[in-house]
């Protein structure tokens, strides 16, 4: 009892101090006051790259030290935290930021727009040496709120052995997918995949891992269908090519059980589906690669550009960026650019590239992110800027992923499926999808 109590009394304190750390260092001080903070997310490699990023910065600017301040996990979590210090006047004074909610906070960061009067060696980098979508992604109304520092496109992952199994059960080849496939050769390629290997009615190997929608979207792009128009005002997602993307979507589950439910795979989540050889198929980034190569899975493991359609081919990027806190001034205003510049110069941005976890936005430091792995794989990701479209960045993201999912659980509910049109229209019609957004126009097929 006397245990429990203790353990009890631990737990209250560690959720305290990270609700609150922030609020007491603000009114109280501590002992690294002149030290920069600089916050992030992602997993425990993230944590370790940025560690020895910060290392670097400080070795080559003794006069400065930066708190590495890292919340575990993706996004969410970390955007939650970021708004209350926003709001409790407490925000860090570098930040790492995601486009999901980056135009909702934007005006907490400070103007790192350049000015021609700055000498380029000393206090600037060029933005030409920059992806120029990436830059143009954190610039609103004409201010640099952020600098792009690494992002991740899509590809289609595949498990060799899968196929192989496949090849071996149904007595004839199984050819591994091009770059030039189309859907129809998607979804033929994923229905060999799905496999009962003894006959007993029980799936045992599922072609592909379908996808949450954001992972969808180079499938939608390729049949020509939009979320929002160029402005982010004007929903989009209505007419033939959205029809026929989200038919394609529910017919792969449903029609063909090509993709498992989640009574076929309890507990398991994609990555884990596709290492076990569960699941032959899924849509994944770079992000993905570090951990595979650690893995026997390694040489067996295929990457292939996601499948055509009629809008061609495409697949969805995301950037995250570097920001300073607007509320960070002279001295440490100074040194958090400081700190941004290393990032972004040719150093900071090939440190971060040889992980592989992610792109870099300095093109330059794209050799680093292929040297890793001698381009066998990482090439499918710098080939695929060229056909890669930015994932909405609405201030409203949020707010729409969670509608979106929402009305897709009626469209894959095996018991009582809508159809694609009555799903569409109650997208449309959703309280947020009209409050947020102008009324529907159709899409070209």
């Amino acid at each position: 009892m006397r245990m429990r109590r203790v353990l009890s009394v631990a737990a209250t304190l560690l959720v305290g101090w990270w609700l609150f750390a922030d609020t007491v260092r603000y009114y109280r001080g501590r002992p690294d006051d002149d030290a920069i903070r600089f916050a992030h997310f992602g997993t425990y490699q993230d944590y370790a790259t940025w560690k020895r990023l910060i290392a670097a910065f400080e070795r080559g600017h003794p006069g400065i030290q930066v708190t590495q301040e890292y919340v575990a996990g993706w996004y969410g979590l970390y955007d939650t935290k970021m708004r209350q210090q926003i709001l409790a006047g407490t925000l860090p004074d570098v930040l790492l930021v995601s486009l999901g909610s980056f135009a909702q906070v934007a005006d907490a960061f400070a103007d790192l727009s350049l000015t021609d009067g700055e000498p380029p060696s000393a206090t600037r980098t060029p933005t030409g040496e920059f992806d120029a979508v990436a830059l143009d992604a954190f610039l609103l109304d004409g201010v640099q709120r952020a600098w792009p520092v690494s992002g991740g496109n899509l590809m289609i992952y595949c498990n060799t052995a899968c196929f192989d199994r496949a090849a071996d059960f149904r007595g004839e080849p199984l050819p591994l997918p091009n770059d030039d496939w189309t859907m129809a050769d998607f979804r033929r390629t994923a229905r060999a995949l799905t496999c009962d290997f003894d006959g007993d009615g029980e799936t045992d190997q599922f072609g592909f891992w379908q996808p949450r929608w954001v992972y969808y979207l180079p499938f939608l792009s390729s049949f020509g269908a939009e979320v929002l128009d160029e402005t982010e005002t004007d929903w989009r997602l209505t007419g033939p090519a959205a029809e026929a993307a989200f038919q394609f979507y529910q017919d792969l589950k449903l029609r063909d059980r090509s993709c498992p439910r989640p009574q076929d795979m309890a507990q398991i989540v994609q990555d884990v589906g596709f290492l076990t050889g569960k699941v032959g198929m899924c849509v994944n980034g770079p992000w993905f690669m570090p951990f595979l190569r650690e893995t026997q899975l390694w040489d067996q493991t295929y990457l292939v550009a996601p499948p055509r359609g009629p809008g061609g081919r495409a697949t969805r990027i995301t950037w995250d960026g570097i920001a300073v806190a607007a509320s960070s001034a002279g001295v440490r205003g100074d040194h958090a650019r400081q700190f941004v510049r290393f990032v972004c110069s040719q150093t900071g941005q090939e440190m971060l590239a040889e992980t592989q976890r992610a792109l870099p936005a300095r093109l330059s430091a794209i050799s680093a992110f292929l040297r890793a792995d001698g381009g066998t794989r990482s090439a499918k990701f710098v080939e695929a800027l060229s056909y890669s479209r930015l994932q909405p960045q609405t201030p409203y993201f949020q707010e729409m992923d969670y509608a979106i999912n929402r009305h897709l659980r009626g469209l894959l509910d095996e018991q009582h499926p809508i159809t694609v049109d009555e799903f569409l229209a109650n997208l449309s019609q959703d309280d947020v999808i009209v409050r947020r957004f102008s009324s529907p126009v159709e899409s070209t097929p």
